[in-house]
């Protein structure tokens, strides 16, 4: 643990840069209050002192899906942890049992998004336990993941700055218009209006805060992270957004 905790902490490798090979990723597991195993990929920025994006993906998807926007954040000083959610991926053990999203009907699939932030504040305790500065941190959410991010902002101490990628206003019944407009910090929210739902529910949760709010609707692009393949400019759209949410550029 203590090798781990040191990998965590350190730059970027000079091998792994010269080779092109990107940020080197360590993955990382950890326990939520309520007894799921999390994993996750964390890659560090250099630096414990480096804000934080814990990136939280789509329904029956994993962290793998964050590939393109992950060298964008740690390149600009920003630590990435990227998570499996819980039955998702490799986070599908509850003590002894085995719970996979697969075998969740969608009917009682709310349930397991309400209990979304117990993931997100046990990240958290994990960076904090490992030396990492954890007062700003930014939850960038795909689809669902939009939705834990949402309902994680006010219980989780630290979180400054949301992005959400393809939201909705009540996902598997789980209606987060309030906590989108109670939030404090920076909210930008990103759809394709060929993703139509989507695109009026982003409309609709940036609409009445009196927080900062950025809307990015691009006319066709797709559902959640789909929209990196299609909208290529987008990692750096939400690079500089978080940069300026952290305060690591000056408003302009």
């Amino acid at each position: 643990m203590l090798l781990l905790a040191l990998l965590a902490f350190a730059p970027l490798s000079a091998a792994a840069e010269g080779e092109g090979e990107g940020p080197v990723r360590f993955p990382v597991s950890f326990e939520t209050e309520d007894g799921f195993t999390l994993h996750g990929d964390l890659i560090s920025a250099g630096s414990t002192q480096s804000p934080v994006a814990i990136l939280l993906h789509m329904y029956r998807q994993d962290r793998s899906s964050w590939s393109p926007l992950i060298p964008e954040l740690v390149s600009k000083g920003i630590t990435v942890l990227a998570l499996d959610q819980r039955t998702h991926g490799e986070s599908t053990r509850k003590g002894d049992e085995t719970v996979r999203v697969d075998d969740i009907p969608r009917g009682s699939f709310g349930e397991v998004l309400r209990a979304g932030p117990k993931d997100v504040a046990a990240a958290r305790a994990y960076l904090a336990g490992h030396g990492f500065q954890v007062d700003r941190i930014a939850l960038v959410g795909a689809s669902y993941g939009c939705s834990v991010a949402l309902l994680s902002a006010d219980p989780v101490e630290g979180v400054v700055a949301l992005v959400l990628l393809s939201p909705g206003t009540a996902y598997f019944g789980v209606d987060v218009t309030q906590p989108a407009r109670d939030f404090g910090g920076s909210l930008l929210a990103v759809a394709a209006e060929d993703d139509g739902q989507s695109a009026q529910s982003a409309r609709t949760l940036t609409n009445r805060r009196s927080a900062t709010s950025e809307l990015s609707i691009f006319s066709k692009g797709g559902h959640g992270t789909r929209l990196f393949a299609s909208q290529p400019r987008l990692v750096v759209e939400i690079r500089e957004f978080l940069r300026q949410s952290f305060g690591m550029v000056p408003p302009g």
